[in-house]
C-alpha cells in the first residue's frame, strides 16, 4: 500500500491562515472526516512552555482541526499526558501552551491521561509484551496526532511516532526511560506503543520547529511547513528528507527500517523543500543514555503510605487510574509494578497518608549537605 504525505508551505501562524493549510494537506492526502464522529486529538505538550518557545504544538495549528471537525458536528476531545515530574505536570502543560484556551473555545473535552482510567493492553511488540494506557485512547474512535517538528537528543528527531509516546501515562515514562534507556531499544519501545493504537491522521507542525539539542533545549528553527498523513510513520521519513538527517540520525526511522515497516509513499503538494537542521550532538548522546538511566534509577521519588494517619477510606484506591491499589488484609497496599507515580492517591488522600519522599540517593544528598553546613557553621 502506498501511503500519501501532503507537504504544504505555511509562513505563519495566523489563525485564517493556518486553517486554508490544514484544509489544504488534508485535502491533497483525500480526507474526509465523517459527520459526527467522536475524535481524540493527541497534541504534543510536553511541559508548560508557551506557544513561541516552539516546544509545543501550537495553539493555531488545533483550532483549525477543531474547526474542521466542528463543521462536521464531531465531539472533540484533547487528551495528553506531559513529561515526568515537569513543573506544574500535564494540567500546567496544557493551560502554558494555550492548548487548554483551545479546548474551551471548541467546547472540547480536556483529558490528563495522568488522571484517566488506565487498563492493560496486551501486544506483541518488539520489547513491549503489555502495555498500561488510558482506556480513552483504546475506545476513541478515531485519533488525530498532533507532533511538533523537534530535534531529540536521544532518538535524534521527535515526530508523530515519537508523540504517541505522550499516551503513557505519569511515571511509567520515566520507567521505560530507565528500562530502555539506549537509542536502539527505546526506539523500539516507541514503535511498539505506536503501533499499540495507531492513530488515524496525523498532522504536524512545521511552521516553526527546533534544531539542535531538542525536545525542549534547541533553538527555534523556521520551517514554514504542515505535513499530514494518514501514516505517522510515512510522515516521519518525509519530516527527516525536509530537515536534511539521513541514515542512522533519526533512530526511531533507522528501527522502522530494521522492522520492515518502511511504507512506500506518496508526496503531494510541495516537494523539494530543505531547511536544514542542526542536529543534537553526537558525542552527547552515547552518554546520555547512560546518565539518563542512572538519573531515573537514583532520582525516583519513592511513595509510601502512613498508616498511623491512614483511616482506610479507600479514597487512593478510587482515585488510582492503574488499579495498582488494593485493600488487602485490613492494610492498603500499592503494587509497585503497576504504578505509574502519576501521585493521583497523593492529591485525593484526606489525610496526607500518602507520602512521597526523595530516594535514598537523594536523602543520602540531603543529609550530607546538611552536615556540611553544620560543620561550616
Amino acid at each position: 500500500m502506498i501511503e500519501k504525505v501532503s507537504v504544504v508551505k505555511c509562513k505563519s501562524y495566523d489563525e485564517e491562515l493556518v486553517l486554508e493549510k490544514v484544509r489544504k494537506a488534508l485535502d491533497l492526502i483525500g480526507f474526509k472526516v465523517k459527520q459526527g464522529t467522536n475524535v481524540l486529538i493527541k497534541p504534543n505538550a510536553l511541559m508548560g512552555k508557551e506557544p513561541k518557545q516552539a516546544v509545543t504544538t501550537h495553539p493555531a495549528i488545533i483550532s483549525a482541526v477543531c474547526r474542521i471537525l466542528k463543521e462536521k458536528k464531531c465531539h472533540i476531545s484533547i487528551g495528553e499526558s506531559a513529561g515526568f515530574m515537569v513543573s506544574g505536570g500535564t494540567d500546567y502543560a496544557l493551560e502554558k501552551s494555550g492548548i487548554k484556551k483551545v479546548a474551551e473555545e471548541y467546547n472540547a473535552k480536556l483529558i490528563n491521561f495522568d488522571k484517566s482510567e488506565i487498563i492493560l493492553k496486551k501486544i506483541n511488540g518488539k520489547i513491549l509484551k503489555r502495555i498500561y494506557v488510558p482506556k480513552l485512547v483504546l475506545d476513541a474512535e478515531f485519533i488525530i496526532n498532533l507532533p511538533k517538528l523537534k530535534t531529540h537528543t536521544l532518538v535524534g528527531y521527535t515526530g508523530a511516532v515519537k508523540n504517541m509516546f505522550g499516551i503513557i501515562a505519569g511515571g511509567k515514562k520515566a520507567y521505560y526511560h530507565k528500562t530502555c534507556g539506549n537509542q536502539k531499544r527505546f526506539s523500539d519501545l516507541l514503535i511498539d506503543i505506536y503501533l499499540a493504537r495507531k492513530p488515524d491522521l496525523n498532522i504536524m507542525d512545521g511552521i516553526i520547529g527546533m534544531e539542535g539539542n531538542g525536545p525542549s533545549a534547541g533553538k527555534i528553527k523556521k520551517t514554514g511547513v504542515i505535513i499530514a498523513s494518514r501514516s505517522g510513520i510515512a510522515l516521519d521519513f518525509i519530516a527527516e528528507k525536509i530537515i536534511g538527517f539521513s541514515g542512522d540520525d533519526i533512530q526511531t526511522n533507522t528501527a522502522l527500517i530494521r522492522r520492515n515497516l518502511k511504507p512506500e509513499i506518496e508526496i503531494r503538494g510541495e516537494k523539494n523543500i530543505r531547511v536544514n537542521y542542526e542536529k543534537p550532538i553526537k558525542t552527547f548522546r552515547g552518554r546520555l543514555e547512560f546518565l539518563m538511566k542512572i538519573f531515573y534509577i537514583i532520582i525516583n521519588p519513592k511513595i509510601k503510605i502512613n498508616y498511623k494517619k491512614c483511616r482506610k477510606c479507600l479514597a487512593c484506591m478510587k482515585s488510582c487510574p492503574a488499579n495498582a491499589i488494593r485493600f488487602v488484609n485490613g492494610e492498603i497496599k500499592i503494587n509497585k509494578n503497576k504504578c505509574i507515580m502519576c501521585y493521583c492517591c497523593h492529591e485525593m488522600c484526606p489525610e496526607s497518608a500518602i507520602e512521597i519522599g526523595p530516594s535514598k540517593f537523594v536523602r543520602f544528598i540531603i543529609n550530607l549537605k546538611n552536615l556540611a553546613k553544620k560543620v561550616l557553621k
